[in-house]
């Protein structure tokens, strides 16, 4: 079954609230979060959790074809989380992309077969410049810890049903929508600077549902070139996470005859794929994200979503299932480890 598919089969119901009427109504929104809480688990069981962690798969689209592989979650509340999951897949074997923040740090690593390590300058959020200033290495870290924060932000609105002081939100009532199975309260969310996103939560079970919110559509369309031990790249978009997955051929060789490229080599492709992505970015719409959370079961007293589904304008993009979770495990500090 390929990944649409499985998401319409799995979330259908809930699709059709994208397309049902908006009902603007009065609504308490502190009650539409409280009785939410409750059916997480209750305010005891959800403030009990300090520390989270959850293995599973991805399943990624990529054009006509999709990527899978093992995913990994990690969260120390209230300002600590990073996942780990495959972004490409080589002939030399998979790269693997671990992202995420620790207060104000960025946490990034590549894991990468030994054949492709030299290009690991490259093969990063949106290609890292080697040749930046120390404001523009300390620039881009801090808009990528802000892009980890409101992914974290939106993934624990379906987990505690609340924010966090990495990243606080406001909530105010939004209405209802009507679907096939049942209505549907709408949360308005808002956070720093342009976050801004609508909370579905289902009247009967409380749980939540969907969050939907509008975004530049991701770089899907835009092919990269590069020379090297692997032949050709292509770079794409991660789908809303900010990450650019790098996919590479067998054989070709690099512009120096299948060496290495040298530095000044390397520095000029670099060069070229950011000047590239940035005219790209320049011609991105604005289009619509959603977010599904379902498959709820207990863990510990609290109940959580096992399965994330993510659309894009209506095309499947991702999704995660969480195979296992376990709450308040012991995590080494080094996990939390940030870019130097």
């Amino acid at each position: 079954m390929s990944l649409s598919a499985k998401m319409l089969a799995g979330t259908g119901a809930v699709v059709m609230t994208a397309g049902a009427m908006l009902f603007a109504q009065a609504g308490d929104a502190t009650k539409v979060m409280a009785e939410m809480r409750k059916a997480l688990g209750g305010e005891q069981k959800l403030a009990a959790v300090k520390t989270l962690s959850a293995t599973g798969k991805t399943q990624r689209a990529m054009g006509e074809t999709s990527l899978a592989g093992d995913y990994e979650l990690m969260v120390e509340l209230p300002d600590k989380y990073f996942t780990k999951q495959a972004m490409a897949q080589t002939p030399m074997g998979a790269v693997a992309l671990t992202i995420g923040f620790n207060g104000t740090g960025l946490i990034q690593d590549t894991e990468l077969p030994a054949q492709l390590s030299q290009f690991r300058s490259m093969i990063q959020i949106g290609g890292a410049n080697p040749n930046a200033t120390p404001e523009q290495k300390a620039a881009d870290q801090a808009k990528a810890v802000t892009q980890q924060k409101t992914e974290f932000a939106r993934m624990a609105l379906g987990m505690f049903g609340a924010s966090f002081g990495a990243y606080p939100l406001d909530f105010s009532y939004g209405g209802t929508a009507e679907a096939p199975d049942g209505t549907a309260d709408i949360i308005n969310v808002k956070g720093a600077g342009d976050f801004s996103a609508k909370l579905f939560v289902d009247q009967k079970s409380h749980l939540p549902l969907m969050l939907s919110w509008m975004a530049k559509e991701p770089m899907g369309g835009t092919t990269m070139t590069m020379g090297g031990p692997a032949g050709a790249g292509r770079a794409a978009g991660g789908g809303g996470g900010g990450a650019q997955i790098m996919t590479f051929g067998a054989g070709g060789g690099s512009a120096a005859g299948g060496k290495a490229p040298t530095p000044e080599e390397r520095d000029k492709m670099l060069a070229d794929m950011q000047a590239r992505l940035k005219e790209a970015e320049a011609k991105l719409k604005i289009v619509e994200y959603r977010m599904f959370y379902g498959d709820y079961k207990s863990v510990d007293g609290v109940q959580l979503p096992h399965r994330f589904q993510q659309a894009i304008a209506g095309n499947a993009s991702n999704e995660i299932t969480i195979d296992k979770y376990k709450v308040n495990p012991k995590i080494d500090p080094k996990k939390f480890e940030t870019v130097k």
